[in-house]
């Protein structure tokens, strides 16, 4: 049966068993275990409401479509993911409450009508998280992911309430913001530019994935803005959006793949799972993606994450190979079979026990059938009409996903190639990737 919350008190739940997990900050065990068992609950009872809620926030109305509701969703593992292993591994701080703060902040960005509201939310989501993580001996990643985030939604913000003068007329600074501002959103996605560092600087390890979650709001926020303006998306932004995704998986993959330490190692990967999800994503925004996955596929990411952060507490600095192998075959196990398209983390696998002779032939095994089953599916997709459920997440541009699927295989292809003739050669990669 469907649960019927209101809306705003939905989206601003977690936000308010913060206050409780904030007086609980002198034991974190329990505070993080709160965090942790909140975010789990809030997600059942989002997943379990019906679509399209709607409500109003300060005369502003609220629309928890299902693009919404997926990237609320992705948040929320994102905070169990990290509270569950700092719970195993406590340290005094604010991580817990004001990691709850931000799926409430996401949940209205992502509701809001106004643009310049929901990127402004967006904007102290990233300040808030920045803050949660503390200042290390090395906050490069943390100072430039606050940079990035803070100029990329202000930028978006202003460039909205410009062009919220005259939507239906071409505003010229308007779309030079939009372009400035996206791009440095975007930039957060294409080679993981800030992302990168997240793993290094952030203490504890896991505290980096909920930074994470962050990624599809902004996804979901660009293509809204987009879609709002025709004139200003032009056609190509649901390829580029697809792109970005890709180059983001096929760089996490080699960097976990060639990893110094293990350290990085899980930092990596865990960006490789969340590009992943992003695909989910794609085909609900009705951008033309590789796969159109539904929100079952979605939900069945958060065990793997969940597994992330377990096993990110065991595989510290000069960690055994049985820890790196938990990771390994234990997110294998959970994300599915050779035939799904996970060619990328079987890979990683591969090249990061190439060291262990008796694992290679293996786990060299798993990546062939790994490639081999997306091929066939990519080509079964190329030749099979779409269904009802498939067009309509296509959009009246529906007609063009033949073109899209083959153009997406050829790029498939190709990224497996660069990766598996850089891969082969990581000595050459490893000071620049570390």
């Amino acid at each position: 049966m469907a649960l019927k919350p209101a809306l705003l008190t939905l989206l601003t739940l977690p936000a308010l068993i913060a206050g409780l997990a904030y007086f609980l900050r002198s034991w974190p065990r329990a505070s993080h275990a709160l965090a942790c068992a909140a975010a789990v609950a809030v997600a059942l009872v989002a997943r379990s409401s019906p679509p399209g809620l709607s409500g109003d926030l300060i005369g502003r109305p609220l629309l928890f479509d299902q693009p919404a509701r997926q990237a609320f969703l992705i948040t929320l593992a994102a905070v169990a993911a990290s509270n569950l292993a700092l719970a195993i591994y406590p340290q005094t701080s604010l991580f817990a409450p004001v990691s709850l703060v931000l799926p409430s902040l996401v949940g209205l960005a992502l509701s809001l009508d106004n643009l310049t509201l929901a990127c402004l939310f967006l904007l102290i989501a990233a300040v808030l998280l920045v803050m949660a993580w503390g200042a290390g001996p090395r906050p490069r990643g943390h100072l430039q992911y606050l940079v990035a985030m803070c100029i990329g939604a202000l930028i978006l913000a202003y460039s909205a309430s410009l062009i919220d003068e005259a939507p239906k007329v071409p505003n010229r600074f308007g779309s030079i913001g939009f372009e400035v501002g996206a791009g440095l959103l975007l930039a957060l996605l294409p080679f993981g530019f800030w992302e990168t560092n997240l793993s290094r600087d952030s203490d504890p390890l896991t505290a980096s994935l909920a930074g994470l979650g962050l990624k599809p709001a902004v996804i979901t926020i660009i293509w809204r803005f987009s879609s709002r303006y025709p004139w200003l998306g032009g056609g190509l932004l649901p390829q580029i959006l697809q792109a970005a995704v890709f180059v983001t998986l096929g760089y996490a993959m080699l960097r976990a793949a060639t990893a110094p330490n293990t350290r990085i190692f899980v930092g990596a990967a865990a960006q490789g799972q969340f590009a992943l999800v992003l695909l989910t994503l794609l085909p609900a925004l009705g951008a033309s993606a590789l796969l159109p996955l539904t929100s079952q596929w979605l939900l069945a990411r958060i065990p793997a994450v969940l597994l992330l952060a377990l096993t990110a507490s065991a595989m510290r600095p000069g960690g055994k190979l049985p820890a790196r192998l938990l990771f390994v075959f234990g997110v294998l196990a959970l994300l599915g079979l050779p035939g799904t398209p996970l060619f990328p983390v079987y890979f990683a696998g591969l090249l990061t026990l190439r060291g262990q002779s008796a694992l290679l032939l293996p786990l060299f095994a798993l990546c062939a059938g790994s490639a081999i089953g997306a091929g066939q599916l990519l080509l079964r997709m190329n030749s099979s009409p779409p269904t009802a459920t498939g067009a309509e997440a296509y959009g009246p541009e529906g007609s063009g996903e033949q073109e899209s699927t083959t153009a997406a295989l050829v790029g498939a292809v190709v990224l497996a190639a660069i990766v598996l003739y850089l891969g082969l050669q990581p000595a050459r990669l490893v000071a620049y990737l570390s």
